[in-house]
């Protein structure tokens, strides 16, 4: 019996903009699988030849041309009619597998292995249909073959040998199919996790993650009765760099603010995204003083740095931007949204005093 491709969905997913890469990826995957089918059927014509069931070779070779055919299709892009072969080898062939040496050679196993791709990779109101539609088909094969009896039975105990590898096999298979969903969750639940605590353009913490994990650091600075301070920074002219440069540009000001920011901040600060372009950290175990002498760093590695702009015919331009701060010391959790509001009103100050500056806000 060929390698069926039960540990892959039995669509691909939808192609999207931005998932090219995850369609490579899925069907490389098919053209692996393809091709280890093609390889494993080799075999199976060894094994029936010994066995004395020509037919069954014969078939197995009928396998290797489709799996090959469909291995050629996904390289030409014809993705949809390379699934259709392979599920029409695996279906096929567990029918003529069974009604040639018998139901109990086990070739009936494969099509159960299908259940689970059915339900996982189609929506609640078609997989019903066809799960259904699948165990028609199975009853049926049962009953075909239960009246027809093996149309050319293996000699001796070739019948029990078989079954036994099938048995081995569709347990190799399902354990295949359950890694491959698991996987698959795990791959998503990341993802999840990453869009539930992280700003999609720079990386950096979205507001509500960075509440959470800055209750939790101001608590042990609390228990420790250590200091924290907070600083809020956003880019200067920033709605100039829109309007003058377009959405992408400043796109790329945003994320290359946020990568110098956290050059400059150790491994326990925390650092957001607090909307638009102000971001916002938290240093504990820090003074007002070190976090404004911190802050002042920030700022000029910013001023001396460039955002590269692709001219249109000329040399490349750079863009140079800068940032206000406003810093304050926080005393403990219940402090930090009255210290949020202190650092904006530095911020401000720092934007009235001309920007490109620090100022400090106690209290």
């Amino acid at each position: 019996m060929s390698y069926p491709p039960s540990v892959l969905p039995s669509s691909p997913p939808p192609p999207q903009r931005g998932s090219s890469l995850a369609g490579k990826a899925y069907w490389a995957m098919v053209q692996r699988v393809a091709l280890t089918a093609a390889c494993i059927d080799l075999g199976y014509i060894a094994l029936f030849l010994w066995l004395g069931s020509r037919p069954l070779a014969l078939v197995n070779l009928a396998s290797i041309a489709l799996y090959l055919g469909a291995y050629a299709l996904i390289q030409r892009r014809r993705n949809a009619l390379a699934l259709v072969l392979i599920w029409t080898e695996v279906i096929g062939h567990s029918a003529l597998g069974s009604l040639l040496i018998g139901w109990d050679s086990g070739f009936h196993y494969y099509l159960l292995l299908f259940i689970p791709a059915i339900v996982i990779a189609n929506a609640g109101r078609f997989a019903a249909p066809i799960v259904l539609a699948l165990l028609a088909y199975y009853i049926g094969l049962r009953v075909l073959c239960d009246y027809t009896g093996p149309l050319d039975p293996l000699p001796g105990r070739g019948m029990q040998l078989v079954n036994w590898i099938h048995i081995c096999i569709a347990f190799a298979l399902s354990a295949a199919l359950a890694a491959f969903y698991r996987r698959t969750i795990l791959i998503a639940e990341r993802r999840l996790l990453k869009l539930a605590t992280l700003d999609g353009l720079t990386g950096l913490y979205n507001r509500s993650h960075f509440q959470e994990q800055a209750s939790a650091a101001l608590a042990r600075c609390a228990e420790l009765g250590a200091p924290a301070a907070l600083w809020l920074c956003d880019v200067d002219h920033f709605k100039q760099v829109n309007d003058t440069h377009g959405h992408a540009v400043g796109d790329k000001v945003l994320q290359a603010v946020a990568r110098t920011l956290g050059a400059h901040l150790r491994d326990g600060d925390l650092l957001a995204r607090w909307g638009g372009e102000e971001f916002l950290a938290l240093l504990p175990l820090t003074d007002a003083d070190t976090a404004q002498q911190v802050a002042e760093r920030v700022r000029q590695a910013v001023q001396d740095s460039s955002v590269p702009l692709e001219g249109s015919g000329r040399e490349p331009a750079a863009l140079r931007v800068t940032l206000s701060f406003g810093v304050t010391p926080v005393r403990d959790a219940r402090d930090l949204k009255a210290a949020t509001a202190r650092a904006d009103r530095a911020l401000y100050a720092s934007k009235r005093a001309g920007r490109n500056c620090v100022s400090v806000s106690v209290g």
